[in-house]
């Protein structure tokens, strides 16, 4: 499932770089959101080498959006950049094998 990243978390003095306010297409309302607790983000950066890994911590308000929390910092690229939704993390292990043995991604 693919993800918009809306915004940082916030509050009036303070933005949390470490987590991300994400809007999946398919989720509606915020008990559908409330479901995607606990599964895995994948963000692949502009460089398409890396990956960064943040896990879903709750439902951000009644429109099904939700909160992603990462362990470093992210910075303000990702913004309005899309990022997946990872159900099994075998999925994971393959791509970050095909990411190393690629010379070009495009």
């Amino acid at each position: 499932m693919i993800g918009v990243v809306i915004n940082y978390r916030r509050g009036r003095h303070t933005v949390k770089t470490n987590q991300i306010i994400v809007r999946f297409e398919e989720v509606k309302n915020r008990k559908e959101a409330a479901k995607l607790v606990g599964k895995r983000v994948l963000w692949v950066t502009p460089g398409k080498r890396k990956f960064v890994i943040g896990k879903v911590v709750a439902p951000h308000g009644n429109s099904g959006s939700v909160r992603v929390s990462f362990r470093v910092g992210l910075p303000g690229q990702i913004i309005g950049d899309a990022v997946y939704l990872i159900e099994d993390l075998k999925i994971l292990n393959e791509l970050q094998k095909k990411v190393k043995e690629a010379k070009d991604i495009n």
